[in-house]
């Protein structure tokens, strides 16, 4: 077979000069297959008459029977897989060379007995009409925030018809993430379509009351949409496809930032704040070339309204006689004054913070996962451990008092010398100094104490003098001697007048 470009070269060739030899070199090709299109063969472009016969014998037509059973039975079975079990069944018979002719085989009875593959109805997207928001895992990128694996995924927002996007980083596929990149991308964009639409995960729907089928949308989200303006949307269960233009975009933009993240030769960030630049500058990028069919869009959207709603929620909650606040299923510790206050807890997708009479008295990281946690911070405990050094070895929280893992081999290594008595006050000493002076400082002057640190090195490495008072005193005893003398002479004239 020749391609048509070769076939045209060799005929024009051929016409012009009629030698066969020089043309099939001309064309690049054997002068025999020259020969055969010279003398009248049908060309590559032409039609070719239906063969009605078989070239060889049908060496699977004893076994197709069976075969044609398995298939039958589970049409998603691999040619590859059929015919090594074939194999098995009918040893000796068929060499590997014939598996091409056999996957070719199962290949022809699927395309007429198997199942129809799944039509794709393209949408007719409006401008304005709607936007797609959807979460994916960004833990392939690797980003690193202060040294330490980061862990998140994206929230992300599509406008289909003008394939405008937004994305903000967060925790966990929770109403609160929703909320934040909603609000966020619809104020990036300035304006809020019809429809906002989402899949029926727990965020925007929960299951029907008693004795009803199927879901319906949480009140906090259609309350979140109403004060936009929009209405509530949603995908059929398991159809991602109905999704489908954010869930292209999620590949997109995953691999955007994974470019990015190459291009900047690291993926280490100091705070999360510096990594949502890197992906706002990205996404701004990213929308300059979509700017004409968004001016399109534009005037269909509607105008935002004049407030921004708070992108956290409130509860209350009692400090219990530890210090700790419960938080739903999680505790989180707080200064000791406010034990057996309630507090206000304001919670958002990262943080939580503690308020009274208007006034944040703390503030910790949020804590991810279901589980039923206490986290402490050291700080809110040590100054009422210093006063009760004895309760540190057996207290069930005593973890959070190692705030990294050289501090737990500090302690251990101060067990080993010391009684435990003075370990846990030597310890819980140095512990203090980290909380004045910081923890990077203290963990310097914990390097150069080498294998034998002790609170009264660690001291003088920072530079705190002794608290031991010096005063230069010197006593007249002159008195004193003179009473010595008196009573002496005293004491000869007693003995006297008692020997007469």
């Amino acid at each position: 077979m020749i391609s048509p470009q070769q076939y045209r070269k060799l005929m024009k060739h051929y016409q012009t000069t009629g030698k066969l030899g020089q043309s099939a070199e001309k064309a690049g090709v054997d002068p025999k297959t020259a020969r055969k299109y010279v003398r009248g063969a049908a060309g590559p472009e032409e039609p070719r008459p239906a063969r009605t016969w078989r070239t060889h014998e049908d060496a699977f037509a004893a076994v197709w029977p069976e075969v044609e059973e398995e298939l039958r039975r589970e049409p998603a079975l691999q040619a590859k897989v059929l015919f090594e079990e074939v194999c098995r069944r009918h040893p000796e018979r068929f060499v590997e060379g014939q598996r091409r002719s056999f996957e070719r085989r199962v290949r022809a009875w699927k395309l007429h007995h198997g199942p129809e593959p799944e039509r794709v109805f393209t949408q007719e997207h409006r401008p304005g009409e709607r936007l797609q928001i959807d979460w994916f895992h960004a833990d392939g990128l690797e980003v690193r925030i202060g040294g330490e694996r980061f862990e998140h995924r994206f929230v992300h927002v599509v406008l289909p018809f003008s394939n405008w996007e937004w994305a903000r980083v967060c925790r966990s596929e929770s109403f609160l993430s929703l909320k934040v990149g909603l609000q966020s991308a619809l104020h990036e964009l300035g304006a809020a379509p019809a429809i906002c639409q989402s899949d029926q995960s727990s965020t925007a729907t929960h299951p029907k009351g008693k004795g009803s089928r199927g879901r319906e949308f949480n009140e906090r989200y259609l309350g979140l949409l109403a004060h936009y303006g929009m209405r509530a949307g949603v995908i059929g269960v398991g159809a991602p496809q109905q999704n489908g233009d954010v869930e292209s975009a999620h590949h997109h933009l995953r691999t955007a930032l994974d470019q990015a993240l190459k291009l900047r030769g690291s993926r280490e960030f100091a705070s999360v704040e510096d990594y949502e630049g890197l992906v706002f500058a990205l996404l701004q990028a990213r929308n300059a070339g979509r700017a004409a069919k968004l001016a399109q869009e534009r005037a269909f959207l509607r105008a935002l309204p004049g407030t921004r709603l708070p992108e956290y929620e409130e509860i209350e909650c009692v400090v219990n006689r530890e210090g700790i606040a419960r938080v739903g299923r999680q505790g989180y510790s707080v200064p000791a004054r406010w034990i057996g206050q309630r507090l206000r807890a304001r919670i958002s997708e990262t943080a939580i913070s503690f308020h009274t009479a208007g006034e944040k008295v703390a503030e910790v990281e949020r804590r991810s996962g279901s589980g039923q946690g206490v986290y402490v911070d050291w700080r809110h405990v040590l100054p009422q451990l210093l006063r009760k050094p004895g309760a540190f070895a057996r207290w069930r929280h005593r973890a959070s008092l190692y705030p990294s893992p050289p501090w737990k081999q500090l302690h251990d290594t101060l067990s080993e010398r010391f009684s435990a008595g003075r370990a846990e006050r030597e310890y819980l000493g140095i512990l203090a100094l980290a909380l004045e002076h910081g923890l990077e400082a203290v963990e310097t002057a914990l390097a150069q104490e080498s294998n034998r640190p002790t609170l009264d090195g660690v001291r003088s490495r920072l530079g705190i003098r002794g608290r031991i008072i010096t005063i230069d005193f010197t006593a007249d005893l002159c008195a004193y001697d003179a009473l010595i003398g008196e009573a002496a002479d005293g004491g000869e004239d007693e003995a006297a007048e008692a020997a007469r």
